[in-house]
């Protein structure tokens, strides 16, 4: 079966030139002229050429790749992969340098639209993420140049594809990206995901990745762990997951919240003050403290991924989790003989990119959660281990 890419060119061709035809009007005659007689309230309006000069460079960007790589084609046998099994296949890119180390991501995602119309919005969850990078003595040679090999053991606990309510679907995609001088390589596949069929138990293939293997035998530390492991107060190990250890995702939701909270004093500004009641009218208190409210969530979450530390002491007795903010710290036990397990767990989210905490499978009752924030899946994985290991 060969799958084409979806590169999304034209969707954003069309989405820019609409936003900037929209914009550019609403720009000149109405915020530029406002501007030179003074009103520096107009200036907020400049937020809308921006984003559309955005749009246009990220069109332009995914052109000169498109005119520089192509269609990619992902070929895999059958018509469909189980779970529980192996995906195997092959990338094939125009122009693909021989030299490129591509990082492939597979990752099953729930997709839900909620409302219509204007209130139409769109949430993509991830419930399962797995990466490799693929070395680049490890491409192969195909008919067009070098070809990706794609090798990856699909979970058994992961559910199938599902496109029958459009509202609430369940995708595999597989991301292909690579750097590259110039302009990097970067493409996304869908594919068709089914049920492992009945009476057939998962397949162990533990050679069909690098991350397939890792996660069959103990997990090694990773080299770029940041995690400190130390003899604990009470016996056995501390484990100390260090504030600020996602810098670019911090920053990221930083900028958000600094937006959101602006556009709120904005709004404050505009309602208690009564400047430009007219335009601004249809604005109510309620939609003021909503906003209030969200951009709180953002300063919050701001806190928690560059503040927030997290200190895990594993003893034969039990676990003490601690978290530690602004040197405020809070802590919780947990006996050893109520431990079941303990297992990776998807917390925040950052477009499809997860960060892992740990979820403490309890004897009885609900799982605890060990907020971790852990961006390399391979260092969450290893760090469960650790803990379970010095809990015995």
């Amino acid at each position: 079966m060969t799958i084409r890419s979806q590169s999304g060119l034209r969707l954003a061709w069309v989405f820019a030139i609409l936003w900037n035809l929209i914009a550019a009007p609403a720009t000149f005659l109405g915020a530029v002229p406002e501007i030179q007689k003074g009103n520096s309230i107009a200036w907020a309006a400049m937020f809308f050429p921006f984003v559309g000069a955005s749009l246009l460079i990220w069109a332009l960007h995914l052109t000169l790749r498109w005119r520089r790589f192509g269609t990619s084609q992902l070929d895999i046998p059958g018509e469909a992969v189980a779970l529980g099994g192996p995906l195997r296949g092959t990338i094939a890119a125009r122009n693909l340098p021989e030299d490129a180390s591509p990082h492939l991501t597979l990752t099953c995602i729930n997709r839900v639209v909620t409302g219509t119309g204007r209130d139409r919005s769109v949430w993509e969850k991830v419930l399962w993420q797995e990466e490799q990078t693929v070395p680049r003595e490890g491409l192969a040679q195909g008919p067009t140049g070098p070809t990706i090999p794609v090798a990856f053991q699909m979970p058994s606990d992961a559910p199938a594809s599902r496109s029958v309510d459009p509202d609430n679907k369940i995708l595999w995609r597989l991301q292909a990206s690579a750097s590259i001088p110039g302009v990097d390589y970067s493409e996304r596949f869908e594919i068709p995901v089914v049920a492992a069929p009945a009476g057939r138990a998962a397949v162990s293939d533990a050679a069909a990745s690098p991350a397939a293997a890792s996660a069959a035998a103990a997990p090694d530390r990773p080299l770029d762990a940041r995690v400190l492991v130390e003899p604990g107060p009470e016996g056995g190990l501390r484990f100390t997951i260090p504030a600020a250890r996602n810098i670019k995702a911090g920053l990221t939701v930083f900028l958000l919240a600094s937006l959101f909270c602006g556009f709120t004093g904005l709004l404050f500004f505009l309602v208690v003050r009564g400047v430009a009641p007219a335009a601004f009218a249809f604005v109510p208190w309620i939609l003021l403290t909503a906003f209030a409210g969200f951009s709180l969530l953002l300063v919050v979450i701001v806190v928690q991924v560059l503040l927030r530390s997290t200190i895990v002491d594993a003893t034969p007795g039990g676990l003490v989790v601690a978290g530690r903010v602004l040197g405020l710290t809070l802590a919780r036990r947990i006996a050893r003989d109520e431990v079941r397990d303990i297992t990776l767990s998807i917390g925040m989210q950052a477009g499809t990119t997860p960060y892992y905490d740990l979820a403490v499978g309890r004897t009885t009752g609900p799982p605890s959660r060990i907020t971790a924030m852990l961006r390399n899946k391979r260092e969450a994985e290893w760090l469960a281990a650790e803990i379970t290991k010095a809990l015995r």
